[in-house]
């Protein structure tokens, strides 16, 4: 999924999150530690450059970093640590596994696939999110899903 869908949808999901920023950015964390982190090297090292990056071109350390921001164990270590720390997993960290979750079947193998269980190379072969078609029904449904978060909170703020 792309990353503005991504924020979307942690907003419409956690919207009853008293920090609704947090989950936003656990939202984004697998996408802003991949290939936010490259956007800057990229930037700082080739200069701006229009349209999608060959994959040939993109380093190792990249697809390395994917890997690790998408995968569901991961993503369980560190929640097992937070855990430990905290004796609580706060509702907010759950957009990250649930951007996880939304990544599988809207990633195809042809093109960035959700590696989901890595270490392990398992991969899902889903549906591209860039196909127009897809696009279009999932913004629809974001803005379905924005129009009753505000009802939502316009009710509960006028309850008070």
């Amino acid at each position: 999924m792309d990353y503005l869908a991504h924020a979307l949808w942690s907003i419409i999901i956690f919207h009853k999150t008293k920090k609704i920023k947090w989950a936003v950015l656990f939202g984004l964390l697998p996408d802003s530690l991949s290939w936010m982190i490259y956007m800057f090297y990229n930037l700082l090292f080739n200069g701006f450059q229009r349209g999608a990056p060959h994959l040939e071109s993109i380093p190792d350390w990249v697809f390395t970093l994917y890997g690790l921001s998408h995968s569901i164990i991961i993503c369980a270590i560190v929640f097992g640590i937070v855990y430990l720390i905290l004796k609580k997993v706060p509702l907010y960290m759950y957009a990250w596994p649930v951007a996880i979750v939304m990544d599988i079947p809207t990633h195809s193998k042809e093109f960035l696939p959700t590696p989901f269980l890595w270490p392990f190379n398992v991969y899902f072969d889903g549906i591209s999110w860039g196909n127009p078609w897809f696009m279009l029904v999932n913004y629809s449904l974001i803005g379905i899903g924005l129009v009753w978060v505000y009802k939502n909170l316009k009710k509960r703020k006028n309850s008070v």
